[in-house]
């Protein structure tokens, strides 16, 4: 495990229940970003891509949404790189860079602990958010 699945694992143990969404918007943005990095490592999904549109797009958009300010650019990088990347090896590291970046903002904004939240599903998009895939090849 690299430090910053470390990190974002402690804030995750930390932040956001064992069911649904978290209370704060730190929270939900741990929930968001561990979601991204679970659906790769443990179903091979990316943001953008196949059955990743369906798992990993609503976390993905979250993120951008709620690091659309100058501070958070960082962050709305990373999302963007990952979104239709296939490369795993470069995947791979941008999720551990993203990582970092939402454990850094989330220490340097502690207010977010208690912001309020909406859920992360809140930002699923029905017509995108779809494995077409799936349905091109049972058609």
């Amino acid at each position: 495990m690299t430090v910053n699945e470390i990190r974002i694992n402690t804030l995750f143990d930390e932040l956001v229940p064992r069911m649904g969404k978290a209370d704060s918007l730190a929270g939900e943005l741990v929930r968001a970003t561990c979601r991204i990095g679970y659906r790769y490592f443990n179903d091979g999904d990316h943001i953008g891509i196949g059955y990743g549109k369906e798992t990993c797009n609503p976390a993905a958009r979250f993120l951008l949404k709620h690091f659309s300010t100058d501070d958070g650019a960082g962050v709305t990088s990373a999302v963007k790189t990952l979104w239709g990347l296939s490369d795993e090896a470069t995947y791979e590291q941008k999720l551990d860079e993203l990582n970092g970046l939402v454990a850094d903002f989330i220490g340097s904004h502690p207010e977010l602990r208690e912001a309020e939240t909406e859920d992360m599903f809140s930002c699923t998009i029905p017509d995108e958010d779809r494995d077409d895939d799936y349905e091109e090849e049972y058609e």
